[in-house]
Parts: C-alpha cells; structure tokens; sequence
C-alpha cells in the first residue's frame, strides 16, 4: 500500500504568491473554534479566563478610584462617566470569571464593548494629552482579536482606533496654541503605528503560523487528521466522552484500489479516495476521530462499545458501497479496549488492523470484529450490507 507523503520547497516566495496569501488571509474564516479547542486541549482556556478577568478588574478598581478622586479636570459629569467605566469594566470581568468562553459572536460583541469602553476611559481625562497617552491600552483588545478572530473584526477594530486617534488629534490641535498642529500628527502618528499598524502584521504572521500548523495536521487529499494530527485529535476524543466509556478502533481499507488506480489513474483513484473519506464522516458521530491512515486505509476511533463499533463499521460498509463510479468497498477490523484501557491506544489499533487484514483474507466487503482488544482472537465475521 502506498502511503501518502508531501514535500514543502523552500523556495523564496515572489511578489503574486504574497498577494495570493494576503487575499487568502483576507477571505479565511474565523478558525475559532479550533483555537479554542487548542488551547482548552492544554489546559489553558480557564487561566485565560481569569487574565482577562483580571485585565477588567484592575480598569474598574482604577475608575472606582477616579471617579471618587478625578485625575486631572473635576466635574460631576466626569465622575458620572468614570463611574460607567467602573460599572462596566467590573461587570466586563465577572462575565469572563464566572461564566463559561463566550462563543464566536459574544466574543466578537465582547470586544466591540471593550473598545468603546477603553475609549471612554482615555476621553475621560478631560486633557487631550493624557487621552492620547491612554489610547494604547487598545492594544488589549487589538491582541484577543488578532488571537482569537480573523481580519475582519480586525478592520473593525482598527477603524474604532483610527477614528479615536484623528479625534483626539483634533482636540489636541484645536486645544494647544503653539504647534498645535505639529503635536497633533505627530502624537496622532505614534498612536496609528501602535494600535493599527502593528497588530495586522502580526495577525498575518500568525495566521500564517496557525495555517501551516493545521495542514501539518491535516491530510491535504481528503482533509482528514492524518498521522501526525492523531494525539491532538484524541486527547479531544477523551475529553469530550465519559470517563467510563470504551474506546474502538476501526480500521478500513478500500477493496481492490491498486486495481482502481492502475485501470482508472491516479485523478479517479484520487476521487475514491475523497469520495471515501466524506462517506466515512458522514456515517460517524461528530466527535469521532477520523484518520487517514495511509494510502488507502482510513482509521475511526470513537468512545463507544464493542456493540456499537460493529454497528458503526456495517454502516460505514453500506455508505462506501452505495452506487457511485467506480463503485468500490471497504474491509473493516475492529477492535475495542475497557474504559480502563484507553491509554493502550497502539494496541487496539494494531488489534483492528490485525482483524482487517483477516477480513481482506476473506474476500473483503466484510467486517471483523476483534475478540478482544489487543489480539484479532477468534473473530467475528460479518459480511458487509
């Protein structure tokens, strides 16, 4: 069987592929949920959590003390608006302490929020010097997004910054009578390079990062987790299922597709092989781990029984061989492990490989189901619907 291999050129990018790669930055979606999940993987989304909590609750505490005690310009309206920026800012942080990560929308409505209320806070000051000082800490809200969202809500939030920056320069130039002018571009200038021109620099560099990292992770044919994406893709599996679950393994390969290739070439086999791949997605539950093994060979791994793996696999047979050109069929061995054993991963894939291999010796079409875990046994024969 041919495993699938892929080379990357370190070849110098030329002037069209950059522009290719902005515009395909320019279009991505929101990776969002897969950056939650990333980090929520590590063990890193709850301590996130409260850092930002806590980014909230220093700005309340800070506006509590200065609506009590004004820097600066005293006035009652003044104390009124710093009292908002309190209110605001600490229930902004007991949002992100005490409920669970906001979903795509409420982040991106999150930081809209943030931002005017930033905003506020710089405005607040009554001295157009000292606003133009705060405007950087839009940076905080300018780093969650260039993490967490794509460049659109990006140019949102730099058309919040650039609008905050020119007004404030208007004030500052209309309020300074010697160089007023001069001050106003000249601050107004560094606040741009700050808070607008650095940050889609480095959501492009990330981008590019994140990119390169899930392709790493991702068989570029059929866009399923390939070998190197499997840990990542199971410690999910685990997290999401119950502690006393199963773990099975199910290990397909596709009849007679050397024939395919040899008679069709290489497009049509291609063609099978996604054709293959969609029909195994769409006969499993959402959160089973999908593989491409290698060459023609695809893996399923899912929390769930013995039963219910014998049951998935006859219906994984039925999906591959429902009428197409060229029709093909699949041979598949499983295996399953106690809850208990979910750790002997290897095994039980090398247990499902083994009773493939007894259901290719068989003529194929057909499932085997391994006796135990981590040896083919005595297998159970089914032939495929």
């Amino acid at each position: 069987m041919t495993l699938f291999t892929g080379d990357f050129d370190n070849e110098p990018v030329s002037d069209g592929a950059v522009g290719g790669l902005l515009r395909q930055w320019w279009r991505q979606r929101d990776d969002y949920s897969w950056r939650i999940e990333f980090l929520r993987s590590r063990g890193l989304l709850p301590v996130l959590r409260y850092v930002i909590a806590g980014i909230g609750a220093v700005m309340g505490v800070l506006s509590v003390i200065n609506a009590v005690q004004p820097p600066g310009v005293d006035s009652a309206l003044l104390r009124a608006g710093w009292a908002v920026v309190a209110v605001g800012s600490l229930a902004w942080a007991a949002r992100w302490a005490l409920l669970p990560w906001p979903g795509v929308r409420a982040s991106a409505a999150l930081v809209v929020y943030v931002d005017v209320l930033m905003t506020l806070s710089t405005l607040l000051f009554g001295d157009p010097n000292l606003a133009m000082s705060g405007i950087p800490i839009l940076l905080c809200a300018g780093g969650y997004v260039v993490f967490f969202h794509g460049p659109r809500l990006h140019l949102v939030h730099i058309a919040w910054c650039t609008a905050s920056v020119v007004g404030i320069a208007v004030w500052l130039a209309a309020t300074t009578p010697d160089y007023g002018l001069q001050v106003a571009v000249s601050r107004a200038v560094i606040a741009l390079l700050v808070t607008v021109c650095i940050l889609p620099a480095l959501q492009f560099g990330f981008w590019l990062l994140q990119d390169s990292s899930m392709q790493s992770l991702t068989d570029p044919l059929t866009e399923l987790t390939n070998r190197r994406g499997l840990g990542t893709a199971v410690k999910r599996l685990h997290e999401a299922a119950r502690a006393d679950a199963d773990l099975s393994a199910l290990l397909i390969d596709v009849d007679g597709f050397k024939n395919v290739n040899d008679s069709l070439g290489h497009a049509v086999g291609d063609e099978v092989l996604i054709r293959t791949a969609r029909r195994i997605r769409s006969a499993v539950r959402g959160d089973a781990v999908v593989v491409r093994w290698g060459g023609e060979e695809f893996l399923v791994l899912d929390r769930i029984s013995a039963r219910k793996a014998g049951a998935l696999a006859e219906r994984i047979c039925a999906a591959v061989s429902a009428p197409a050109e060229p029709a093909v069929s699949v041979s598949i061995g499983v295996a399953t492990c106690a809850a208990g054993d979910r750790d002997q991963l290897d095994q039980v894939i090398k247990a499902a490989d083994a009773a493939m291999y007894e259901a290719k010796e068989r003529g194929g079409n057909c499932v085997v189901v391994s006796a135990d875990g981590f040896s083919p046994g005595s297998p159970a024969v089914r032939p495929a619907w």
